[in-house]
C-alpha cells in the first residue's frame, strides 16, 4: 500500500512541477476554492479526509496537463501506442495466462493495497482478481463460448478498468469528423474489442448510448445534459420504490440497492457532513456525495460545463464525458476516481481544450 501512495504521489508531484512552469489563473481558482472547502468541511467533521483531496486532484491536474502541454494530434499518437500496450498485454493474459500471472502478480497487489488478506481463499485458487472470473449461474455476457468466464484486465489488473478505458476510447473515436471516418473506426472498433475481451456490461451499454448520441442531430445543443446526473438519481430512487426486488449481481440488483442507499441519505450527509467514511462499495452517487459534499460536486461540475472547448468536437466530448460519469457512478463506487483511467480521461479533455490544437483540423465540417 505504501509503494502504491508513493507512486501515486509522485506522478501527482511531477504534474505540478510541470504545471508550475505556466500558471492557468482558472485552475489556480479552481484548485484554491476546492482546497478551501476541503479544509473547512475537515474542520467541520474534525477529520481529514485525505481521499476527498486526492480524487479532486486527479481532474484538475490532468485536465491543465492537457490543457498546457497537450493537442487533439498529440492525443491521437498517445491513445494509439496506449490501446496497442493494452491489447499487446489483453492477448497475452488471454492466451498465456500462467505467464502473465507471474509477471503481475495480482494477489500480491491487492494485498499490498489492503484490500485483501494474505490468507484468504483467493478466488478459488485462481490468480485471478475476485472479478477477473464471472461466477457460475451468472456467466460472460461477450462470447462466453469463444472467451470462456475469463474477464480479461491487461495492465490494469482489472477487468473493470480495462471496459472504463474503453469507453473512454470509444468516446475519443466519435468525436472525430467526418475527414476522419479511419481513425474514428479505429478507436471504436479497439474499444470494441477490448470490452469483449474484459466482458464489461456497462462499457457495452454506454458505448451503445454514445454511438446513440453520436447519431443523433444535436450538433452543439448538449446543455441540456448538463442534468442527467440528477436525472440518474432520480431514476434510481424511482427504480428502489417503485419496483420492490432483492440484491443480486446483475444491473437490476446493482442498482435497486443504489436507490436504496439513496433513500436513506439524510441532509448531512448529502452535504458531506456524515458518512464520508462509509464504504459504499459499487455505490457512486452516495460515495461521491458523503465523501465530497453536494455543494463542491456542483461547483466542479458547474466547472466542467464552463470549459471554453475550442470547436463542436469538444461540446460532443464533453458530452459524451457526462454520460460516462453519470452512468458510471450508478455502478461503481470507486472507478471515477481510479488513476489509471481517470487520468487519460481529464488529459484527452485538456488536449480537446487545448488552444495548441491543430487550426486546419479545426476548421473540417463535422
Amino acid at each position: 500500500m505504501t509503494d502504491v501512495a508513493l507512486a501515486e504521489a509522485v506522478i501527482y508531484l511531477a504534474c505540478i512541477v510541470v504545471l508550475a512552469r505556466r500558471v492557468q489563473l482558472e485552475l489556480l481558482v479552481i484548485g484554491s476554492l476546492t482546497a478551501a472547502y476541503l479544509l473547512l468541511w475537515a474542520i467541520l467533521r474534525n477529520q481529514l479526509d485525505p481521499k476527498g483531496f486526492r480524487d479532486v486532484m486527479i481532474p484538475i491536474l490532468f485536465y491543465g496537463l492537457g490543457r498546457q502541454l497537450g493537442s487533439v494530434p498529440y492525443a491521437d499518437r498517445v491513445l494509439k501506442w496506449m490501446i496497442a500496450l493494452v491489447l499487446v498485454f489483453g492477448f497475452f493474459e488471454l492466451f498465456l495466462l500462467d505467464w502473465f500471472s507471474r509477471i503481475f502478480n495480482i494477489f500480491s497487489y491487492y494485498v499490498s493495497q489492503g484490500g485483501l488478506a494474505a490468507g484468504s481463499n483467493w478466488a478459488t485458487g485462481s490468480v485471478l482478481g475476485l472479478n477477473g472470473i464471472r461466477p457460475e449461474g451468472i456467466g460472460r455476457t461477450i462470447l462466453p463460448s469463444l472467451l470462456g468466464n475469463h474477464r480479461i484486465s491487461s495492465i490494469f489488473l482489472e477487468p473493470v478498468s480495462l471496459g472504463n478505458f474503453a469507453v473512454i476510447v470509444a468516446a475519443w473515436g466519435l468525436v472525430k469528423n467526418r475527414e476522419q471516418i479511419k481513425e474514428a473506426v479505429f478507436f471504436v472498433l479497439a474499444a470494441a474489442v477490448m470490452i469483449a475481451l474484459s466482458d464489461s456490461r456497462y462499457g457495452m451499454i454506454t458505448v451503445a448510448l454514445l454511438v446513440l448520441l453520436r447519431c443523433l442531430p444535436l450538433g452543439k445543443h448538449h446543455g441540456w445534459m448538463m442534468l442527467l446526473p440528477a436525472i440518474c438519481v432520480a431514476l434510481l430512487i424511482f427504480l428502489a420504490t417503485y419496483f420492490g426486488t432483492q440484491y443480486g449481481d446483475n444491473i437490476v440488483g446493482r442498482l435497486y440497492v443504489s436507490g436504496r442507499t439513496l433513500q436513506s441519505l439524510d441532509l448531512p450527509m448529502i452535504f458531506g457532513l456524515d458518512g464520508f467514511n462509509t464504504n459504499y462499495g459499487d455505490m457512486g452517487y452516495p460515495s461521491l456525495l458523503t465523501r465530497l459534499g453536494l455543494l463542491l460536486c456542483l461547483f466542479l461540475w458547474a466547472a466542467f460545463w464552463m470549459i471554453n472547448m475550442q470547436d463542436p468536437r469538444g461540446a460532443h466530448l464533453r458530452a459524451s464525458v457526462t454520460v460516462y460519469i453519470s452512468l458510471i457512478l450508478c455502478v461503481s463506487g470507486t472507478s471515477l476516481f481510479a488513476l489509471k483511467t481517470a487520468g487519460i480521461l481529464w488529459f484527452l479533455i485538456g488536449c480537446m481544450a487545448s488552444r495548441q490544437s491543430d487550426e486546419k483540423e479545426n476548421r473540417h465540417a463535422y
